[in-house]
């Protein structure tokens, strides 16, 4: 008697933290949310300082986690493991190397590119932290501290999540849910419950993002239309719209909607990059990218495993915070990785999702950032992004000839960036809760559209970063232990 007890407690809390029920898991994370539309002013400022908590405590240890996942990634893809393939040896790709490439690099960071391309470079060549003062050309420094937070830790992370639940899912032929690491049952199951915590990182992360993204989008339009549009009500339009076009897009389906975006925003970028490198000095922009590649690949002992006393504030609020937000965006980005890469072999798997997303942001960054610290107009920059981060682009495009076509194509980049990345969102958020209908996907929407409305009350670039990575925290747990049952999967065949 008393076991049969036993038995239905458990089914019912089973039940009961189980995301099988769309409208339930819903409700749960939009009563979330609904917190932080009432209460805006204190609900994300008391969000945004616990986060800070956390990544003052646990900095260092976040710091080796990436560390390890880049060391884990290396070993795999040299060990015999790295010539299994994704799906089994009859597997075959299901998307182009090149639509492949696309998909995964635009998911996982695109619209980043656009935002930090001449912000970060140049706001480090003139804030050097501590540790990174005197070694050696102060540019070179700055652009390999961007490559640091852009480059091989960044989608090592996407890489060994994604890998975790590819493995699983294809090889062991189970479900592409974060839970299906530890149960070939995850519908019902109490690890469903690592699910939850996904969707609720993947909200919080792109929505941050999202904040983000439309803030420079209105620097953009102010500095390219000389009018003023800092206000709400603007905001909250371009809230909207763009809302209805990644929810549009989402209903599109895989194969019509993200896959096409991907390519064209991959296509933007390459025309981009290749005439912002033929307009300034093309010979000392490739020496500026092979210098600044020596610089990170010397400077990489010196940050991936230390966090240097004199430099704490600057590395927890870079660094950490950074690597932080890539664990965020992981519990998406992952899932969607896997959910494109069936067929490939890890080895492959691994090289491109790490290294080639890597060379693409070195390439990007030294293009802009480098180009424009080494150019006559670089004070004038400089000061501009130490104002406000969100300057530092249009003011580089004003620089420039076809100046307005520059920043017109930066602006429609952001644009379609949010919609790839919202778009990947809603479909994992909608797989991880069972079901990929349009009406879960547009449920997703409303959330996280909510979400970005609370965050648009402030307009804050540095505290939609703080609420974005929120979930990251404890969702790093949960990857470690996918890591370790992945591990042992692997080698108990």
């Amino acid at each position: 008697m008393v076991s049969y007890s036993l038995s239905i407690v458990k089914s019912r809390l089973t039940q009961g933290l189980s995301l099988d029920n769309t409208t339930s898991s819903f409700a749960m994370i939009a009563v979330l949310v609904l917190f932080f539309i009432v209460f805006p002013q204190w609900s994300i400022r008391y969000l945004a300082h616990l986060t800070q908590y956390a990544i003052e405590q646990f900095g260092l240890s976040l710091v080796v986690f990436a560390s390890a996942m880049v060391l884990l990634s290396l070993c795999i893809s040299l060990s015999p493991l790295g010539k299994q393939r994704l799906g089994g040896e009859a597997s075959t790709p299901e998307f182009s190397t090149s639509s492949w490439l696309a998909m995964l690099f635009t998911a996982g960071m695109g619209s980043g590119l656009i935002f930090w391309g001449i912000a970060e470079p140049s706001f480090h060549a003139s804030n050097l932290p501590k540790f990174a003062q005197n070694l050696g050309d102060d540019v070179d420094t700055a652009l390999a501290l961007t490559y640091f937070h852009w480059g091989l830790h960044a989608w090592a992370i996407y890489a060994i999540s994604a890998l975790a639940i590819a493995w699983f899912s294809y090889n062991r032929k189970r479900t592409l849910h974060i839970s299906a690491a530890f149960t070939s049952q995850p519908k019902g199951s109490l690890y469903s419950v690592f699910d939850w915590m996904a969707v609720i990182a993947i909200i919080f992360g792109v929505a941050g993002t999202f904040a983000n993204a439309i803030a420079l989008i209105q620097t953009g339009l102010e500095q390219t239309l000389s009018k003023p549009v800092n206000s709400f009500a603007f905001r909250y339009s371009l809230l909207i719209m763009i809302a209805f076009l990644f929810t549009g897009s989402s209903l599109l389906g895989l194969k019509r909607g993200i896959k096409w975006l991907s390519l064209f925003n991959t296509l933007a970028m390459l025309a981009m990059v290749t005439a912002v490198f033929l307009l300034l000095d093309p010979t000392q922009t490739v020496i500026r990218m092979v210098s600044s590649s020596v610089s990170y690949i010397e400077l990489l002992p010196k940050v991936s495993f230390f966090i240097e006393p004199q430099s704490r504030d600057w590395s927890l609020g870079w660094t950490v915070t950074y690597l932080v937000w890539w664990i965020a965006w992981a519990p998406f980005v992952g899932p969607f990785i896997a959910r494109i890469s069936k067929g490939r072999t890890i080895r492959q798997f691994l090289a491109c999702v790490v290294l080639v997303p890597s060379l693409a942001s070195i390439i990007w960054f030294s293009t802009f950032g480098g180009a424009s610290l080494d150019s006559i107009f670089s004070t004038q920059i400089v000061a501009s992004v130490n104002e406000n981060y969100t300057q530092g682009l249009f003011v580089f495009f004003e620089q420039l000839p076809m100046s307005r076509m520059f920043a017109m194509t930066a602006l429609i980049l952001l644009v379609t960036f949010i919609i790839t990345s919202a778009d990947s969102a809603l479909l994992v958020c909608a797989m991880l809760t069972n079901t990929t209908s349009n009406k879960a996907k547009v449920l997703w929407a409303v959330i996280l559209v909510l979400l970005s409305t609370a965050l648009l009350y402030f307009n804050d670039v540095d505290l939609n970063k703080q609420v974005a990575i929120a979930g990251a925290i404890p969702f790093t747990l949960v990857i470690i232990l996918q890591v370790v049952v992945m591990l042992k999967d692997m080698l108990d065949k």
